[in-house]
């Protein structure tokens, strides 16, 4: 087994940004139906409904996405790929 340290980093895993897109998406997409849907107007979304929804969509998205290959390996001190979960 090879004594190798992973590098820190401040980028975000795939599977994150994705679900911080999605946060945003439903966000944007509800405050647009509560404000230019004559239907929603009248009867808004809830700040409830909208987070449940937010936070279902993110969880799905999240599952659905695989991390980057890089995101699971590091390299050793030879340059050889190996797994970061070890």
């Amino acid at each position: 087994m090879t004594n190798s340290t992973p590098k820190a980093t401040n980028t975000s895993v795939r599977k994150v940004t994705f679900g911080e897109i999605t946060d945003s998406l439903v966000t944007l997409i509800v405050g647009i139906l509560n404000s230019y849907v004559p239907f929603f107007i009248q009867t808004p979304i809830s700040g409830e409904i909208s987070g449940s929804a937010t936070t279902i969509l993110s969880f799905i998205i999240s599952w659905v996405v695989q991390p980057d290959p890089s995101e699971t390996t590091i390299q050793d001190k030879n340059g050889n790929s190996i797994s970061a979960k070890e």
